[in-house]
């Protein structure tokens, strides 16, 4: 039994399969509280909305807004297990996506020009999202989601790749056969 461990994490070890870090999951646990946020949002949003034709319109509005971020944080916690820097950039996002519409609901709470959102303090949102892209931003993290045979990106990139820049340039990944120190002539 031992050498069938030992042969599979041999396995494990060439295909490149790697363990999910401890504070990945707790950010995932946290984008569970994002899509819990949304849900109790649009719970609220669904009910009849008495008012003038802009409330009305930003009610709708915001339910179609509300199901989407729902839909795309449950994508995004779903990628999480997954080594795609595109579920790493998901993270991100969906936590910045959270904050910039708190604090929108709140505005148009304020002036009441929507029907009783849930709004959380912007405080208790930002600490979220400052925890969810720290976790993110963990040595660890980048290494799980950088692709196997590469080095780990400097920050800049990962910084860059959350407004759509590729973490990975074709120039720089590509596998090199036979001797490293040999030019390339093509």
């Amino acid at each position: 039994m031992d050498s069938r461990r030992k042969y599979g994490k041999h396995i494990k070890d060439q295909i490149g399969v790697k363990k999910i870090p401890l504070p990945l999951i707790i950010g995932e646990l946290l984008l569970i509280f994002v899509f819990l946020r949304y849900i109790l949002n649009f719970t609220q949003l669904v009910s009849p909305s008495e008012g003038s034709l802009a409330v009305v319109l930003i009610n709708l509005t915001s339910i179609v807004l509300t199901l989407l971020l729902a839909v795309f944080s449950v994508y995004a916690a779903l990628g999480v297990p997954s080594t795609k820097p595109s579920a790493w950039r998901g993270v991100v996002w969906s936590s910045l996506i959270l904050f910039a519409t708190n604090f929108a609901y709140g505005i148009l709470e304020e002036y009441n020009l929507m029907g009783s959102p849930v709004v959380f303090r912007n405080e208790v949102m930002a600490i979220i999202m400052i925890i969810v892209i720290a976790i993110m931003f963990l040595p660890s993290v980048r290494k799980f989601y950088t692709p196997p045979m590469m080095d780990v990106p400097p920050l800049r990139d990962w910084l860059l790749y959350i407004f759509l820049r590729p973490i990975i340039r074709s120039d720089k990944y590509r596998l090199v056969y036979g001797n490293a120190d040999t030019n390339d002539e093509t």
